[in-house]
């Protein structure tokens, strides 16, 4: 009976981040439009490459999914995860409004920060290095070397 809710969970989360990543690509699609600026220069290209990736993954998870559906048997497997899912995408929708607001360093290590407390790291000092060096890191490489406008 959990190999088939594992089965299930398998297939909804794929399903839901691929309307994410839809949902990401179309905005990104729509903001870009508005901006009139290159795609070489625009900063809704990350979001779009992003999107693009979740995809593919997602696709991933539906494929996963099905191949679990041949090869498990019913009376084995473990329990869906919606509530981790539920949250993690609330604050996703958070960052991506955050990430208006405050610019692009502090909402994601904002976002960093309380994904890794909720998912169950407690090494503060190892929350705080990631959620701190890994956005300048990123606005480093892509803000300055590459010249990518970030949101």
């Amino acid at each position: 009976m959990k190999k088939i809710a594992l089965i299930n969970s398998t297939r909804v989360e794929g399903f839901v981040f691929l309307i994410l990543s839809l949902v990401l690509f179309i905005y990104s699609m729509i903001l870009h439009r508005l901006s009139n600026t290159e795609w070489k220069m625009s900063p809704y290209l990350f979001p779009l490459v992003i999107s693009i990736f979740l995809a593919f993954l997602s696709l991933s998870l539906l494929k996963e999914g099905k191949q679990l559906k041949k090869e498990i048997d019913r009376e084995e497997g473990v329990g869906s995860n919606w509530k981790d899912v539920i949250y993690i995408a609330i604050f996703t929708l958070v960052y991506c409004i955050l990430i208006g607001v405050i610019t692009f360093i502090p909402a994601t290590s904002l976002f960093l920060l309380v994904s890794f407390w909720y998912l169950g790291e407690r090494k503060r000092y190892l929350i705080l290095l990631i959620s701190l060096l890994f956005p300048v890191i990123l606005y480093v490489l892509f803000g300055m070397l590459l010249h990518v406008m970030l949101p």
